[in-house]
């Protein structure tokens, strides 16, 4: 476990939008179990759909690994899988390799330092981008989609983690107030919440529901399934 997040404890007084710097890969694991309700669970589900859909011989892909949570997931769930891990943070895949040194030399694990909407994928059965989409420019979001599916061989899957918002103002403003709350109980200030909040303008663009599945749908996938909801937190299963 990394250091406690304290980041934003006097707010964002650089101004600096949130990046996946140094300090971030520091304490990231604090901050996204304390940020990310359910975030454990969707660990353990990635887990369970990875016994389940992996196929010999085939690759499986942590898409936007930050420090491989769902990377072990996933090799803990499919004997003798590869995974092939990709991050663009350089800081995020140094540690990565630090970290997991004995899976890097046994060729269970492969950490990338690309751009993962420009990183080749093919012969997949498993792939995992698990908070990811939401950081991405808008134009890239249909094409890394379509390139997933297109990578997996039939009966492959695809499980994606988001952060939605919903197109009813009301509800979306009470599931806004109840993450807030789930924030606070974890330890963060008011301060500290607005402080990441304000980083994460024009950083963090979250979708609803409807447009995560029509995209999956309109990049091929047959299957599409919600398996995971908290607060504003979902994870979703798409089947090729």
């Amino acid at each position: 476990m990394g250091k406690q997040d304290n980041i934003y404890e006097e707010g964002n007084l650089s101004g600096l939008p949130f990046s996946f710097n140094q300090e971030v890969t520091e304490v990231f694991e604090d901050m996204i179990d304390r940020s990310v309700p359910g975030y454990k669970t969707s660990l353990k589900l990635i887990a369970q759909f990875s016994k389940k859909y992996y196929q010999a011989n085939t690759n499986c892909y942590d898409i936007g690994c930050s420090l491989g949570a769902s990377s072990l997931a996933i090799i803990s769930g499919a004997n003798n899988a590869k995974v092939i891990a990709i991050d663009n943070s350089e800081a995020m895949i140094t540690e990565c390799n630090n970290r997991y040194g004995n899976l890097v030399a046994d060729e269970s694990i492969r950490f990338l330092q690309d751009d993962v909407c420009k990183s080749k994928l093919e012969n997949a059965s498993v792939i995992c981008i698990n908070y990811v989409i939401q950081f991405l420019k808008l134009a890239e979001r249909d094409k890394l989609i379509k390139k997933a599916f297109e990578a997996l061989v039939p009966g492959g899957v695809l499980l994606i983690s988001e952060k939605v918002h919903f197109k009813n103002k009301f509800q979306s403003r009470r599931l806004f107030q109840l993450h807030h709350s789930f924030k606070s109980a974890n330890g963060y200030s008011d301060l500290e919440i607005a402080g990441k909040r304000d980083s994460l303008e024009g950083v963090l663009l979250t979708e609803t529901q409807e447009v995560h599945i029509n995209r999956a749908i309109s990049a091929g996938f047959s299957s599409a399934e919600k398996v995971l909801s908290n607060i504003n937190f979902v994870t979703y299963k798409f089947v090729r």
